[in-house]
């Protein structure tokens, strides 16, 4: 996958910044990009956790409880 971002007005302080990192500037940025992608996907699936809890109780709230019975005998 393939992706454009135009830097041009901050080209000068990422740049110092990669710097101060003493990293190449495509390798700081490419670093930058992941980890906001990875906090990103934590978030989603935090949300996604969060969701399904919310999901679970409103169906208990909905759901008569279920009351086991033994199986009838015959005598």
């Amino acid at each position: 996958m393939n992706l454009t971002i135009d830097l041009s007005e901050n080209v000068a302080a990422l740049e110092a910044q990669a710097r101060s990192a003493r990293m190449p500037a495509k390798d700081y940025l490419a670093q930058i990009v992941a980890l906001a992608l990875e906090r990103q996907h934590r978030r989603g699936a935090e949300n996604l956790g969060k969701h399904l809890d919310y999901m679970a109780v409103q169906v208990a709230r909905t759901r008569p409880p279920k009351r086991w019975k033994p199986p009838f005998k015959k005598f």
